[in-house]
């Protein structure tokens, strides 16, 4: 093959040389070394053949031995090391061997093609009668709108092109293993029973991973229902035994027919926009006995989300975000990261001793009442970060309660300070009572122009005496600090029970919103702030305490 092209084949030629060498970075192809060559390796002595780079085309540089090449992972290839060295060498001008890509491997060509999405593993096809079918080995499929001509006119025309284009790549594909099975496009009534069939076809060819990334269309609200996932078609263990990532989008879940097996050997599920009740939802993640990562997003069940019938005991990642319910309540005992973001709620996670990380923006919520809460359902959290919008601070010391935080090392407050709160800032140590093993703490404040210097709220020294220290304490961080009298409080409060700190940060930025909306610097007005706590920092910090005021 020629790498000096022209016409038409030779844009596709370009077009398909640099998908391949980004398929070639992304997939991180790369020769392996030979078998005589690795014998030498393994017993200390340096290798006596030279290497010689592929005379390849401008951009694709490949190093090779002479007696031919190989993958990076010889796991992912059925031809041996002793098979891809008979492949055809010739002399470039200077001299030394060179592989066309035409004459790589077959499975190497596969891996390849694996890499490009399908509508360029299709392309390829055209520019050599060896390649004609080599695409319908590419072990991941993917279609989308993108896929249909633009000159198409009109959404039916547009919609049975869709359909048969999907129907005429999965022909190809018959009989064949299929890795990885992806389907984006709005949905539509007349979808339903190709989709259903699409599905069957997944479990035919043991699909890993399997995506209906449907959307809704415009006039959604008034158009209709979800699409039905066809649950009658997991009754055999056969067809779901492969199945290990799944992904769904603007579907409904109704409750499963007798015979349903779920999906035992899943490990991903992500729901995206789901119609369902919570006796359904639970029926479908309790079948899910080898779940690892579940994420739900804009599930708006109106009601409680539990799964305690049956735990899920693999589960280490759980995410919700934006879903209308009234509670969760999960048994995850292996559970290492929680993620949620939407109204406050209970949230309970049973036996989760080993929670690492838990990320929670909650909003129209009261302080008190939301460390409250996490206090009895993740008592064992290890790293909190704990965000709030359109919250209240109530003036009260403590939270009642006699658990504590037993693990928590690692806590950010995020924190919208309104003018009816600016009074209230120093109750954050409401907080502090109940983290007595806390060894870093982060406080970020966003708060309007009337926080600056603001005289109101009440002393340290009115908050009740406690024995304990916070002895593990080390590092102390405040962003958004202002000069306001509670802000102050808190920072000396900390500094004075905490006998071993070493570093204290205090930041006149609003970091909590710097990201979209940075705040204008106001040099006098940030200095005169930090000059306030400057001297009695230095005069209670340990002497080799680091104070960093920026």
């Amino acid at each position: 093959m020629r790498w000096m092209l022209q016409g038409g084949r030779g844009c596709q030629r370009r077009s398909l040389l640099r998908t391949t060498m980004r398929a070639i970075r992304v997939g991180r192809i790369r020769p392996a070394m030979p078998l005589d060559r690795r014998e030498e390796h393994y017993q200390g002595r340096r290798p006596t053949r030279p290497l010689h780079r592929i005379a390849s085309p401008p951009g694709l540089c490949t190093t090779v031995s002479p007696l031919g090449i190989g993958m990076g992972n010889y796991l992912t290839s059925r031809i041996t090391a002793e098979k891809h060295a008979h492949v055809k060498t010739s002399k470039n001008r200077n001299g030394r061997p060179g592989v066309r890509l035409q004459d790589l491997p077959e499975d190497v060509l596969c891996t390849i093609l694996s890499k490009l999405p399908a509508k360029e593993a299709v392309r390829a096809s055209v520019l050599s009668s060896d390649w004609r079918c080599a695409w319908t080995a590419c072990p991941r499929l993917s279609f989308g709108a993108d896929d249909v001509s633009k000159n198409v006119k009109g959404k039916p025309q547009r919609t049975k092109m869709f359909i048969d284009r999907v129907n005429a790549g999965l022909r190809k594909h018959n009989g064949r293993a299929v890795a990885q099975i992806e389907i984006k496009y709005i949905f539509e009534s007349k979808l339903v029973d190709h989709l259903n069939n699409w599905i069957r076809f997944a479990m035919s060819a043991h699909t890993k991973n399997l995506a209906f990334d449907l959307a809704p269309p415009n006039n959604f609200p008034e158009y209709g229902d979800h699409y039905r996932f066809p649950s009658e078609q997991f009754t055999d263990n056969k067809s779901v035994s492969c199945l290990a990532c799944l992904q769904l989008s603007f579907v409904r879940f109704e409750p499963p027919p007798t015979g349903f097996i779920g999906f035992p050997h899943l490990r991903k599920l992500h729901l995206h926009v789901v119609k369902t009740t919570r006796q359904d939802l639970e029926s479908v993640l309790c079948s899910c006995v080898n779940l690892e990562w579940l994420s739900l997003l804009r599930c708006h069940l109106k009601d409680e989300m539990k799964v305690v019938r049956r735990p899920l005991c693999q589960l280490r990642y759980l995410k919700v975000v934006h879903c209308d319910i009234t509670k969760i309540e999960f048994d995850a005992a292996k559970l290492s990261t929680f993620v949620y973001d939407g109204p406050y709620m209970p949230i309970t996670l049973h036996h989760a001793a080993k929670l690492e990380n838990a990320k929670f923006w909650f909003r129209r919520a009261v302080f008190q009442r939301c460390i409250a809460s996490l206090l009895n359902g993740l008592p064992d959290v290890q790293k909190l970060t704990l965000q709030l919008g359109m919250q209240r601070l109530e003036s009260r010391w403590t939270l009642n309660s006699p658990r504590v935080f037993s693990h928590l090392r690692h806590a950010q407050i995020l924190l919208i300070i309104h003018r009816e709160d600016s009074d209230k800032i120093l109750y954050l140590v409401s907080f502090l009572r109940v983290a007595p093993f806390i060894e870093r703490l982060e406080v970020h404040f966003h708060g309007l122009y009337t926080l600056w210097f603001a005289t109101d709220g009440p002393l340290r020294q009115e908050i009740p005496p406690c024995e304990d220290k916070y002895v593990n304490l080390k590092d102390m961080r405040i962003t958004g600090f202002k000069g306001a009298r509670g802000q102050a409080e808190f920072l000396m409060y900390v500094v004075e029970n905490a006998p071993a700190i070493e570093a204290v940060t205090v930041d006149t930025a609003q970091r909590l919103i710097d990201a979209w909306d940075p705040e204008e610097p106001t040099p006098r007005i940030d200095s005169a702030a930090l000059n306030m706590v400057r001297g009695p920092l230095l005069k209670r910090l340990p002497p080799n305490a680091n104070l960093l005021l920026v």
